[in-house]
C-alpha cells in the first residue's frame, strides 16, 4: 500500500494526513472546499484549518471525492458526524470489500441516534472493514509531532495490528482495541462533559465543582457505553478517560471554549450567529438526550446539561438538583 485517502480537510483530517505522510504514504486528502485544495497544493499550508504547518508534498489535496478513494485500501474519515451519511453516500461508486475505514470523526448521529461505524454500515452494508482511531491528541500537537497516543479499535486484529504499523513511529503510540463502540462512545461523550465543565468555568464554578462533574459525568459514559452494546473497561483507558482530560483541561478546545461562552452568559443562538459554526459536542448532546428518553437512562448530568443549553435552564439550579439527589455509594456496601 503506496496511497491512502483521507476524506475532510480541518485540522484534524490534514494532522491525520500530515502522520501518514511522514510514515511514507502518499495521501490524497479529500477536501470540500476547491479554495482549500488550492491553497495546499500551491503552498503546502492549510491556511483555514491548521495554518503554521508546512505539509508534506506526499500529501495531494483533491476535491473528486472518487480521487482520494477509488485506488485507496485504506480510507481515513474525519467529516463531522452531521455531514458524514452524505459524503458517504457520495462515495458509493467507489467501495468495495477490500477497503477498511478508520473513523477519526466524534459524535451520534441525530434521530437515528448511531455511530459513526453504525452509518457506515447503514450506507455500505454490513461487511464493511472499520477501526476507530480515537484518543487524546488535539490536531495542532499531532501535527508538531508531539508525544501522542490513541486507542485502534477495530473489528478485528488482523486490521488493528495492521492499522497499528501503518500509524506507529517515534512520536504516535497507538493502542488495540476490539471494542469499536466504546470507543466511539467515549470520543463522543467527552465532548459533551467538557461543555459542562466549559460552563462551570465560565459561571466562576470552582475545580471542585469541575472535578465533581468530570467524575460523576465518566460514570455517565460508562453508563451509556454498556446500554449500546460496549465496554465500560474502554471508558477508562485512551478513548475515554485520556480524551475527557485532555479535552476538559487543554487549552486548544473548541468545547471548552464555547462551553465558557456559555457560562458567561452568552445565548447558543447568539454563539451561533458570531462563529457561524458549533463544537461536535452541541450536536452529541441532543442525540445522546434522545438515547436517555430512547433507553430510559438515568443520566442527571447529560440531561442537565441539555437542558441548560437549549432550555435555558439556569446552572445553578442544575448543580441544586444534582445535590438534592438520593445520596448514593461508589462500593458495594
Amino acid at each position: 500500500m503506496n496511497t491512502v485517502g483521507v476524506l475532510g480537510a480541518g485540522a484534524w483530517g490534514t494532522a491525520v494526513a500530515t502522520l501518514l505522510a511522514e510514515n511514507g504514504y502518499k495521501v490524497r486528502l479529500w477536501c470540500h472546499e476547491s479554495d482549500v485544495a488550492n491553497t495546499i497544493n500551491s503552498t503546502r499550508i492549510n491556511a483555514a484549518y491548521l495554518p503554521g504547518i508546512i505539509l508534506s508534498d506526499r500529501i495531494h489535496a483533491v476535491t473528486d471525492i472518487a480521487q482520494a478513494i477509488c485506488e485507496s485500501q485504506w480510507i481515513f474519515q474525519a467529516i463531522p458526524i452531521t455531514y458524514l451519511r452524505n459524503v458517504l453516500e457520495s462515495a458509493r461508486d467507489c467501495y468495495n470489500e477490500d477497503q477498511i475505514w478508520v473513523v477519526l470523526s466524534k459524535g451520534i448521529e441525530q434521530k437515528t441516534l448511531m455511530l459513526p461505524t453504525h452509518i457506515i454500515d447503514d450506507v455500505f452494508g454490513g461487511n464493511t472493514k472499520k477501526a476507530v482511531f480515537s484518543g487524546p491528541s488535539f490536531a495542532i500537537e499531532l501535527a508538531k509531532k508531539q508525544i501522542t497516543a490513541v486507542t485502534l479499535a477495530a473489528t478485528d486484529c488482523t486490521i488493528g495490528l495492521e492499522l497499528q504499523k501503518i500509524l506507529a513511529n517515534s512520536y504516535f503510540r497507538p493502542y488495540i482495541s476490539l471494542d469499536i463502540i466504546g470507543a466511539q462512545v467515549g470520543g463522543a461523550l467527552k465532548n459533551v462533559l467538557t461543555l459542562g465543565v466549559g460552563m462551570l468555568d465560565g459561571a466562576l464554578y470552582s475545580d471542585n465543582v469541575k472535578a465533581f462533574l468530570i467524575t460523576r459525568g465518566l460514570r455517565e459514559i460508562v453508563g451509556i457505553t454498556v446500554a449500546l452494546g460496549g465496554k465500560q473497561e474502554t471508558i477508562y483507558g485512551l478513548s475515554g478517560v485520556g480524551d475527557l482530560v485532555l479535552t476538559s483541561m487543554g487549552q486548544s478546545s473548541k468545547n471548552l471554549a464555547f462551553g465558557k461562552r456559555l457560562g458567561r452568559g452568552t445565548t447558543l443562538t447568539a454563539i451561533t450567529q458570531e462563529s457561524g459554526t458549533l463544537p461536535e459536542g452541541i450536536n452529541t448532546i441532543q442525540s445522546v438526550y434522545e438515547l436517555i428518553q430512547a433507553k430510559k437512562l438515568d443520566l442527571p448530568i447529560c440531561q442537565g446539561l441539555y437542558h441548560v443549553i437549549f432550555n435555558n435552564k439556569n446552572i445553578h439550579e442544575f448543580l441544586a438538583e444534582l445535590m438534592a439527589r438520593p445520596l448514593e455509594a461508589e462500593c458495594t456496601l
